[in-house]
């Protein structure tokens, strides 16, 4: 008989129940890969399937709370460099290479929300977060062409493009890993700054 046996009998304690097995969840992420099985999941936290699944509502409920603490991590990791006081292209850099340092780090947890999505037809949660990092580069680059006396209306779609484009690269590197973060980092931001016609091997002393 499935029986979690810690006790769980008010609001606090099933909090930190759920919170316990979400760590356990993502440290077998982590230790597995990204293709850990929900069982594998329940085994972590000492319990079973059922008893996973009272506490996340279901398999969708817990792999969107997974989604949502990677989100959140590396939603920060992503925006903070946005708050430096940078160059233009200085500010473009340290943004893609925290994306990119991100997935470095994680790429287990990165893996697996790619490749498993919750069932649901709404936006989730790699959807939500583009449209968030998005949102607020978007913020800069408005800030950015208005002190430079340029057209500001250029700020929304050159966010959702940039973020678009490190997205789907990173997508890609984490899987193939062919050349160094340093060096994919150097090729997109010579890329997003010189635009196709420009964009030229960046040399060592750029990557």
């Amino acid at each position: 008989m499935d029986i979690d046996r810690r006790p769980t009998t008010g609001p606090e304690a099933r909090a930190e129940r759920r919170t316990q097995l979400l760590d356990a969840a993502v440290d077998a992420i982590r230790l597995v890969g990204p293709g850990v099985t929900m069982e594998q999941l329940a085994n972590a936290g000492g319990v079973t399937k059922p008893i996973l699944y009272r506490h996340f509502g279901d398999r969708d409920g817990l792999i969107r709370a997974i989604a949502e603490r990677f989100s959140d991590d590396l939603l920060s990791t992503v925006t903070t460099p946005l708050a430096t006081d940078a160059t233009a292209r200085e500010l473009l850099r340290s943004t893609v290479d925290s994306y990119v340092g991100f997935i470095d780090r994680e790429p287990n947890l990165y893996r697996f929300m790619v490749q498993h999505p919750p069932d649901r037809r709404d936006i989730g949660p790699m959807g939500s977060l583009v449209d968030l990092i998005a949102q607020r580069v978007a913020l800069v680059a408005e800030e950015r062409l208005r002190q430079a006396g340029r057209d500001s209306g250029a700020a929304v779609p050159w966010a959702y493009g940039i973020v678009g484009l490190v997205h789907q690269a990173g997508d890609w590197w984490v899987d193939d890993q062919t050349m160094s973060r340093d060096t994919l980092v150097s090729y997109l931001v010579s890329q997003l700054w010189d635009g196709l016609g420009g964009a030229q091997v960046p040399s060592t002393a750029d990557a």
